[in-house]
């Protein structure tokens, strides 16, 4: 039976064991969500517990009966039941269903979602390592950071939170370009504000930043034309955005990147769509790491389109601890899994 053909029977949720996942820690992700059709199971995970909730409360239910193929349409329906809840968490588990149909479209195709996306998917993809749990005033940080870099991601991204001394936070990030021995991105959590990023601006020394990220803690127009008229510090935005107009709007500001993540914006099928206001606004594209499996798949399909991706590397390998295998890095390049669907099988 041809995959276009086959429609949804059922959505549904499993907790992971402490057999897959390990032992519980706090923050760890321990669902997953599993689409049936034709006596074929696609899945996607390990999902955090309030977007599986909403997924095992209805939202699941309302792709029954869609056809496996018709991803616009699930898509659709998904957001229709969430109505003015469809940011967030919301967005989330549309995200993590929409995922497991693509992964489930994948497996009765025999092809790989990238595959699926493009005729000629790339078989690898570039990727950035991120390490935001990472004090860098901390003792060790310098050997931390040089061991990170030392591994061959394209760069390196540490976290920046905003304290009362600016001075400190500007040091700190030249200490990291320094161990790093090249350009980081930071990540800011929306702590900083446009006071704090106009004064990194002055203070960074050139050449030590990539991008800021999530600076502000609104991803609003306004708040971030404020910040474009008083600061020249290069941006970046998008793992906190939940709807194409948002993301529109924001990125006609000219970033310096868009990070949105595949899950948290909805799932693969509305990725696709950001994927092309960033390419309409001329913006590159990097990934969050997030929902690493199906950024690699997407960053595949698009590869003139999407930057290195993120990777986590602190979380992901205890993510990947859910999965029949593991995503080969080599030199800054993750090598695309080859089976079908998402190419590597949750342990449910």
């Amino acid at each position: 039976m041809h995959a276009a053909d086959v429609v949804i029977d059922d959505v549904h949720v499993v907790s992971l064991p402490d057999s897959v996942t390990g032992p519980r820690q706090e923050g760890d992700s321990r669902h997953a969500v599993v689409a049936v059709a034709a006596g074929t199971a696609g899945v996607f995970g390990p999902v955090d517990e309030l977007p599986a909730a909403l997924v095992a409360a209805g939202l699941g239910r309302t792709v029954i009966g869609c056809r496996v193929s018709d991803h616009a349409e699930l898509l659709t329906r998904l957001l229709a039941r969430l109505g003015q809840h469809g940011a967030g968490l919301g967005r989330w588990a549309a995200g993590a269903v929409d995922c497991a149909v693509w992964d489930l479209h994948g497996k009765l195709s025999g092809l790989p979602v990238a595959a699926l996306l493009t005729d000629t998917p790339a078989p690898r993809v570039p990727v950035y390592g991120s390490w935001l749990s990472l004090d860098l005033a901390r003792d060790g940080a310098a050997d931390a950071v040089r061991s990170t870099a030392a591994q061959g991601f394209a760069f390196t991204k540490w976290s920046m939170r905003r304290t009362q001394n600016v001075h400190h936070m500007a040091e700190l990030a030249g200490c990291a370009a320094s161990w790093a021995e090249a350009p980081v991105a930071l990540d800011a959590l929306g702590t900083w504000g446009v006071e704090t990023a106009a004064d990194m601006a002055s203070l960074l020394p050139p050449g030590t930043v990539r991008w800021a990220e999530d600076p502000l803690p609104r991803n609003e127009k306004d708040a971030y034309r404020e910040l474009r008229a008083a600061s020249s510090l290069p941006i970046a935005f998008g793992e906190r955005l939940s709807d194409a107009t948002s993301a529109r709007e924001l990125l006609e500001l000219g970033p310096a990147a868009f990070t949105f993540d595949v899950a948290w914006c909805g799932g693969i099928t509305e990725a696709c769509t950001w994927m092309a206001l960033a390419e309409q606004a001329g913006v590159p594209v990097h990934l969050h790491g997030r929902a690493f499996l199906p950024a690699l798949h997407l960053a595949a399909a698009f590869p003139h389109l999407a930057g290195p991706v993120e990777y986590q590397v602190v979380w992901e390998p205890k993510r990947q601890r859910a999965l029949s295998g593991t995503v080969v890095l080599e030199d800054g390049w993750a090598a695309l899994p080859e089976g079908p669907g998402l190419g590597l099988e949750v342990r449910c």
